[in-house]
């Protein structure tokens, strides 16, 4: 907008005036042509001025309006987007077991362009976002994004076209043109003197009457070279009409910004709570209320579909196991070789355990750093990364608390309490770190959808980061949270339950005990290839959440896991007895329990002292047990493979 043009054209008519009751009155088409003049510079100053003040208002209030509203709506958006995410995975998910299914091909992967390699919120691009894009997929905003309130143009006052300018700053610019190609000074001789001397008295008279009109046409004249003639009343009549045509599509221009604001959501946004507020009401507080009820909703939604994309994942997971069956039917004279109809799939990527043994990536290291540096200010991103690492390093079904989204909210409610500002699960879904998206992957053989690291890669930066102490503790805490939630008949109180192995080496039993007594509150065995909170054993030991006795039985290692309080006071009589508990009764071995040594580096320990620490633990048996140590060992072993045989 230029300053000042109503004031500089409200002079030019004032000169006129002036100029009329000085005896220069023009004729009756100028001054006509002046009254229209001024009629239309009222119109554009009124508009102007209307636009101007609109503006403001309109500015202003969608200024308060994001200010009190704009965390609410973001929030809003972003679960929103956690549903169509989710909605998407599911579809696609589907698509991938319907093509299987009937045969087709693959199809041909697209090149993505290397320059996106993030999100806009700074996450690494998923395959997820690459196939279906992270805005709606056809570039329009994401869900909500619109809502939080008017577009910035609206709360604008457009600026008016260059050709209004200031009459003071005109008279000024023409003036001083002139007198730069005119002055008397300038001249060659005598003759060309009294010609410019008597233009410049003609230049100064009208800029000491204010004439701009005569101003303008002496500089477009001498601008196209023409002759400097004194102006007639038809130029004079033609210059206003040119300068009122200006004007009049000024004025037209700026009717319509006045309408479009008129037309605007933000106008009547602001009529609505203008009215409200007449009314009592509280627009502000009353659109508030409606966006945490409608987040609510989204959040819940968002969480709930969580389940939809898990069963779209197991059909998938069907459907790919039996186009590999027919691949390995069909075998040498069908195709060349079997293999993953899901290896080149852009939804569905392969799971962190194949590339255990891989080398740490830049990006993986980063992850590693990241954690350690979040475990102060946002340990529950910590924590919830751990619980994504676990559910992928569990084969190919994660443990049973994380097999859905109730269980997943389960496991974060024991946890969140913990961190005071913790978010609540479905907005870490909505918003997770960048480094944790929520896709589908295989792993195990099974096909897997849910929360999960945002690339294969990063797995071993979570395993860098579990070495520092600080991490381990966070992940020994959401390891903990994942046993099943048992009653304990010793201690009267229920809690998750803690897996351990009751012992492995000779034999492999399986056990879930009470994290606050250690109570035994169950004991199994697992038979074949171990997944869900079972294969994550060893994570349990490095983390320290348990702690493992080690002895032998006629050389052959024999591991007790405990929890590490119960460890640390484990005498060499405990240790007998469970020896015997685990071994002797349960395979009906006719042998006393005094029978049992425990030997600290070949000597013997008595029967109340710690184990905690002591070198070469042995179990051997003393001389009148009637058998040696190697003779039980190979009757334990044929009872036990016993139990693997048919009768």
């Amino acid at each position: 907008m230029v300053p000042g043009h109503r004031r500089g054209e409200a002079a030019l008519v004032r000169a006129a005036g002036l100029a009329r009751q000085a005896g220069e009155a023009p004729s009756a088409p100028s001054a006509d042509l002046e009254a229209r003049l001024r009629a239309v510079l009222d119109e554009v100053t009124a508009l102007d001025g209307e636009l101007e003040a609109r503006s403001a208002a309109l500015a202003d209030f969608s200024r308060a309006w994001e200010r009190a509203l704009g965390g609410d709506f973001g929030e809003l958006s972003l679960a929103e987007r956690l549903v169509l995410r989710l909605q998407r995975l599911e579809d696609g998910l589907l698509a991938e077991a319907a093509r299987l299914a009937a045969g087709e091909p693959a199809p041909a992967r697209r090149r993505r362009p290397a320059r996106r390699t993030r999100r806009r919120d700074g996450a690494p691009r998923s395959r997820l976002d690459d196939t279906y894009g992270d805005d709606g997929g056809d570039g329009a905003p994401a869900p909500g994004a619109a809502q939080a309130g008017p577009a910035a143009p609206e709360g604008e006052a457009p600026a008016l076209p260059p050709e209004v300018e200031a009459r003071e700053v005109a008279l000024k610019r023409l003036y001083r043109r002139l007198a730069r190609v005119l002055h008397p000074d300038l001249a060659r001789d005598e003759a060309e003197r009294v010609r410019l001397s008597e233009l410049m008295a003609r230049v100064n008279g009208a800029y000491a009457r204010g004439d701009l009109t005569e101003l303008e046409v002496t500089a477009e004249r001498v601008g196209a070279g023409e002759p400097l003639d004194a102006l007639t009343e038809e130029e004079r009549c033609a210059h206003l009409t040119a300068r009122i045509q200006t004007l009049s599509r000024i004025a037209a221009s700026l009717g319509r910004e006045r309408d479009r604001l008129l037309r605007s959501d933000t106008e009547r946004l602001r009529a609505e709570a203008a009215r409200r507020s007449a009314l009592g009401g509280d627009l502000v507080e009353e659109t508030r209320a409606e966006l945490a009820e409608e987040l609510a909703a989204a959040l819940a939604d968002g969480v709930a579909r969580l389940d939809r994309a898990a069963k779209a994942a197991r059909a998938l997971s069907r459907a790919r196991k039996a186009a590999m069956k027919e691949l390995e039917r069909r075998g040498p004279t069908g195709a060349r070789r079997a293999f993953d109809p899901l290896g080149e799939s852009e939804l569905v990527r392969q799971g962190a355990s194949r590339l255990e043994q891989r080398r740490a990536t830049a990006a993986a290291r980063e992850l590693a750093r990241t954690l350690e540096d979040a475990v102060q200010a946002a340990p529950w991103e910590v924590a919830l990364t751990c619980l994504a690492f676990f559910a992928e390093s569990a084969g190919g079904r994660p443990p049973d608390a994380l097999g859905d989204a109730a269980g997943w909210s389960a496991v974060w409610a024991r946890l969140a309490p913990s961190w005071q500002g913790a978010p609540e699960l479905a907005r870490l879904l909505a918003r997770p770190p960048r480094h944790l998206a929520v896709g589908a992957r295989v792993q195990g053989g099974e096909v897997l959808a849910g929360l999960q690291l945002a690339a294969e890669e990063l797995a071993a930066g979570v395993r860098i980061a579990l070495e520092r102490p600080s991490v381990a503790a966070l992940g020994a805490r959401a390891l903990a949270a994942l046993g099943p939630v048992l009653p304990c008949k010793s201690c009267s109180e229920e809690a998750a339950a803690v897996h351990l192995h009751r012992t492995r080496g000779l034999d492999t039993l399986h056990g879930l005990v009470c994290p606050r007594c250690g109570g035994v509150l169950r004991s199994y065995w697992r038979y074949g290839e171990v997944d869900g909170l079972e294969a994550l054993a060893p994570f349990s030991l490095r983390l320290g959440l348990i702690a493992e006795v080690t002895t032998s039985l006629a050389g052959t290692a024999l591991g007790f896991q405990l929890l590490p309080d119960e460890a640390q006071a484990l005498t060499a009589d405990r240790l007998r007895r469970r020896f015997v508990e685990l071994y002797l009764t349960p395979y009906s071995v006719a042998l006393p329990p005094a029978a049992v040594a425990v030997l600290s580096a070949g000597a013997p320990l008595a029967p109340a002292a710690r184990v905690a620490g002591r070198p070469a633990l042995e179990l051997a048996l003393t001389a009148d047990a009637g058998m040696t140590g190697p003779a039980l060992l190979e009757l334990l072993r044929a009872r036990i493979e016993r139990r693997f045989r048919p009768e």
